[in-house]
């Protein structure tokens, strides 16, 4: 079965010859000290194309994601005309909202939010990148169309926009938080500013390759590790209908599913996300409180389709015995019935072995062929459970 078929078959809760497989996007890709790792183990060269400097994740050549089995093939804005991307020399560089982040380890934080501190007034003269500057959709379209006619992959938006993270990333997370409850006018206007700037931001993507795509990506976290990252009562009120509109308003550009990203324990809010308008749930962090992956797939998996779900934040760096287990039960309690993507769940980190990385797609390739063995999971779990106790 072609790649595209596989896909489109998964997120419409079918089987088909496999579980489809997904990586190199912007929350379930590879960083890139983990893919130099790969391409040095595998004896392959690779000019390292950085996709994110705050995450430092690494572009795919086609020859390691065809060794891997997966499916997708992303497509990428870029920034807007008038911004070019530097490091200083003290580590620091600045995104187009100018949000300058410093380079700290494997990965960038964000040290001087232009937003933060000012106030109202200020909020409301801050001016941000044009959304719709042609220089971001210059050339997608010819790409997604080379693809269609050359490849099987299937396509899939690889931006992801989302609401309170670049709240965040402007105003800086204490007072964007803060403000919810001491200044609701301020915060009100610029999750308003920003909501408007992503629809007109989608608009123009989506004019490019709406009608080529089957998956767009949107995203915000919206847990912590064991429960909502704030009131249930405020998401349901001010956040809900935002994202119902934003949502709404870009499947009015294309047929593609909507992907939503969202870390933490979410399970408190899945059905939102449902009214929302969100198709596919990713990543299902593994080890969040209330993320049990079997009882939502019974509870939710109608309605809702789930992206990895495998627990790379816990167990993907350490033994290989242990990541083969996780990795089994997911494909055990997520796979049946279609309506699953596998992935690395969140992207893989630079302290993930190799051979890990490798086991982790062969798992997937070995055992997530409909229609599912679950007595050769069982087997294989208890095999790989017996060859832990003696590790």
């Amino acid at each position: 079965m072609k790649s595209r078929e596989r896909v489109l078959n998964a997120i419409n809760h079918e089987e088909s010859d496999r579980i489809p497989i997904d990586n190199n996007g912007f929350v379930s890709g590879i960083h890139m000290v983990a893919y130099e790792k790969l391409l040095k183990m595998l004896n392959m060269k690779d000019e390292i194309i950085v996709l994110d400097p705050v995450q430092k994740l690494a572009l795919m050549k086609d020859e390691v994601r065809d060794l891997l089995g997966i499916d997708t093939k992303y497509i990428y804005a870029k920034a807007g005309l008038n911004y070019e991307y530097k490091t200083n020399d003290d580590g620091t560089f600045e995104d187009e909202f100018g949000a300058v982040f410093k380079n700290c380890g494997y990965y960038a934080d964000n040290i001087k939010p232009p937003l933060r501190g000012k106030s109202l007034e200020e909020v409301k003269s801050y001016k941000f990148p044009e959304p719709k500057d042609p220089t971001r959709f210059e050339g997608i379209e010819d790409e997604c169309k080379k693809l269609c006619e050359n490849t099987d992959y299937s396509l899939w938006g690889g931006n992801i926009q989302s609401v309170f993270y670049l709240g965040w990333v402007l105003r800086g997370m204490e007072d964007f938080m803060a403000d919810i409850c001491a200044d609701p006018k301020l915060s009100s206007f610029l999750i308003d500013k920003i909501c408007d700037w992503v629809m007109e931001w989608y608009e123009g993507y989506m004019n490019k390759i709406g009608q080529f795509i089957d998956v767009f990506w949107i995203a915000d976290d919206w847990g912590t590790q064991g429960g909502p990252l704030l009131s249930p009562e405020y998401f349901r009120k001010e956040i809900v209908p935002r994202f119902k509109k934003i949502i709404s308003f870009i499947k009015t550009k294309t047929k593609a599913k909507c992907c939503y990203h969202s870390c933490g324990s979410v399970y408190w809010c899945l059905e939102d996300f449902i009214e929302m308008g969100v198709d596919i749930l990713h990543p299902l962090q593994a080890n969040a409180q209330n993320n049990d992956t079997e009882k939502i797939k019974k509870e939710f998996g109608e309605r809702l389709s789930f992206h990895g779900g495998t627990n790379n934040q816990g167990i993907f760096h350490k033994d290989i015995h242990s990541l083969s287990i996780d990795t089994l039960k997911r494909i055990k309690e997520l796979g049946p019935g279609g309506g699953y993507i596998f992935s690395s769940g969140h992207n893989i980190q630079a302290n993930v072995p190799y051979e890990n990385i490798l086991r982790l797609f062969e798992i997937c390739r070995e055992f997530g062929n409909y229609p599912l063995d679950i007595n050769k999971i069982d087997s294989e779990i208890e095999r790989e459970t017996e060859l832990l106790k003696k590790f």
